[in-house]
């Protein structure tokens, strides 16, 4: 018999207005931030194949993701690492996606077999959400190719579905989202396409006179148009990419999309939506309140780097990250550009604060991918940690500076929004990451980290941090519908400190998602005095006097 999670003690069900909870775990002033790499520990043990065989195929430089969800519902977190696949040439080992099963205390299994996910396209990211509404989630997969989704049948079994429900898009994938755009109860899809890329339109790229081939630059190709699909309530998906407004009218084409996240940056309880694009400019939709949206990132100051130029953004992540409950976005990017940060000021303003916050200088010569806001340390504000390699694998013969492979890194957030890279946080393994994900995997109350490396096996990051902080976390649900409560908000005040806010969100980071249960850290309180849960609804509940160090659910009946 599987024990159930350490930390799956505390609920709180506000049904009928009944309320449990655990004692509460002793607060403790912050630490340095630490990790321990603990792949082949936890069983975690997973390698990426790009399927290479030379011949420099531009979707090769692109896996992969993670994704961290509990796929059989026993409230402890699961984990799905995304593989490519075969190229022509290629003779290696057969690629495989892997769903791991979560059996508590850091021991995980391979059940990809059992499961029956048999992942067909060449993967690149991967996202959870319950796109039925049956309770169970559902796993989508992007690639080359047709897209596939897996219906989740609830007994810890999979099928795919024909066609992904309406929903394969097969150009070039890269990231995707679930949310309920409309606030009609079911959830929508947007999936990002990223270049006009064919096996038989292989751009060759290199110095010919040195006789050396390498990847091409995504100038190389045109971009390929999003789509976006609408839920017709039962699982099954039309696009409407169009009606909704989220259509790309640029001056060059389609866009070059990579990382996409839902997010509501005004507050009003509708989800807005931005789309990271390498190298043109980014988009940031403006959700208008009845399912439609107008594209604001221009006007918004979000679409172009400080100097006007487009950049080759790739993993995005958003949170308050200065503590004054407005929105930060952060974007990775290549190595002669530095990793941005747009400060949101209101009316739909932003402002390029790569430079104030410190997160600029560090990413110097450094290809980043994946980026997680999460507070590693407790300390009752946001960290970020970065994914970092390079896309071209023979770098080297061109640029003595730097390296293909490259060590990734996390930054301590100083307490006023100002960041330090933590230059002994243990992420010792150097290799060329792209997707990223966080979630509390041994269920101990703090964050983990993984990293799916490019061509490589992959790193899973055991959170050792010393003396952390108290810390909360919070599930929300519904009882029908969209009953992962994904968009819903949460926000927390704690006694000397500012108020916290965290959102439930299917994907974020690069090709990546993390876990759905919202984790705060709250430094020396012993209490939080004030939690007010907004669901995707609108509606809201405040929840007073809730001990720190528990695991709480909240259920919108």
């Amino acid at each position: 018999m599987r024990r159930p999670p350490r930390w799956l003690v505390p609920v709180l069900a506000l049904l009928a207005g009944l309320v449990c909870a655990a004692s509460a775990v002793p607060a403790s002033a912050a630490g340095p931030i630490r990790f321990r790499e603990v792949s082949k520990q936890w069983g975690l043990a997973f390698r990426h194949h790009n399927g290479s065989s030379g011949r420099r195929y531009m979707v090769e430089t692109m896996g992969a993701g993670v994704a961290v969800f509990d796929y059989d519902r026993d409230g402890d977190d699961d984990v799905f690492f995304v593989d490519s696949g075969s190229l022509p040439g290629y003779n290696g080992e057969k690629p495989r996606s892997v769903l791991f099963r979560n059996d508590g205390g850091g021991h995980f299994v391979d059940v990809t077999e059992r499961a029956g996910i048999a992942v067909s396209v060449y993967g690149q990211g991967a996202v959870a959400a319950d796109v039925d509404g049956d309770g169970e989630l559902d796993l989508y997969v992007t690639g080359f190719g047709p897209n596939e989704l897996f219906h989740n049948r609830g007994d810890g079994t999979f099928e795919e579905v024909p066609e992904a429900a309406g929903a394969a898009d097969p150009g070039v994938g890269a990231s995707a989202s679930f949310a309920d755009v409309d606030r009609d109860g079911d959830l929508d899809l947007y999936s990002a396409d990223y270049v006009d890329f064919a096996l038989d339109h292989n751009v060759i790229c290199g110095n010919e006179r040195r006789g050396i081939r390498t990847y091409c630059h995504p100038d190389a190709y045109d971009g390929l148009p999003d789509h976006f699909y609408q839920n017709q309530g039962d699982g099954t998906f039309v696009e409407d990419t169009t009606a909704a407004g989220l259509e790309q009218d640029l001056a060059e084409g389609p866009g070059k999309g990579l990382g996409v996240l839902f997010t509501d940056i005004d507050g009003d309880g509708w989800l807005d939506l931005y789309v990271a694009n390498d190298m043109t400019e980014n988009l940031l939709f403006r959700n208008k309140g009845d399912g439609t949206f107008e594209e604001v990132g221009l006007l918004s100051g979000t679409a172009f780097s400080d100097r006007g130029n487009p950049e080759a953004s790739m993993g995005v992540d958003v949170g308050d990250l200065d503590g004054d409950g407005r929105s930060e976005i952060m974007l990775t990017h290549i190595d002669d550009q530095t990793n941005a940060v747009y400060s949101y000021k209101g009316s739909w303003v932003f402002t390029d604060s790569r430079y104030p916050v410190r997160l600029a200088e560090p990413s110097v010569g450094k290809v980043g991918f994946g980026v997680l806001f999460a507070d590693f340390d407790q300390d009752a504000d946001l960290d970020v940690a970065v994914a970092n390699g390079h896309i071209i694998d023979n770098i080297e013969l061109f640029d003595k500076n730097t390296t293909y492979k490259q060590p990734n890194q996390v930054f301590a957030n100083q307490g006023t929004g100002r960041f330090a890279e933590v230059d002994d946080a243990g992420l010792d393994v150097v290799r060329s990451s792209r997707g990223s994900a966080d979630g509390d995997l041994d269920g101990d109350g703090d964050l983990d980290l993984l990293i799916n490396n490019s061509n490589d096996w992959c790193e899973v990051y055991e959170n050792v941090t010393p003396d952390p902080g108290a810390w909360l976390q919070v599930d929300l649900a519904q009882a029908r519908g969209n009953r992962w409560a994904v968009g819903g908000r949460v926000t927390v005040e704690a006694k000397g400190l500012r108020p916290q806010w965290r959102e439930v969100r299917t994907a974020s980071s690069y090709l990546s998602q993390s876990a759905s249960t919202l984790h705060f850290g709250l430094g020396d309180a012993t209490r939080v005095d004030r939690l007010t849960a907004r669901w995707p609804g609108g509606e809201e509940r405040i929840v007073e006097g809730l001990p720190v160090g528990v695991r709480v659910r909240l259920l919108r009946n």
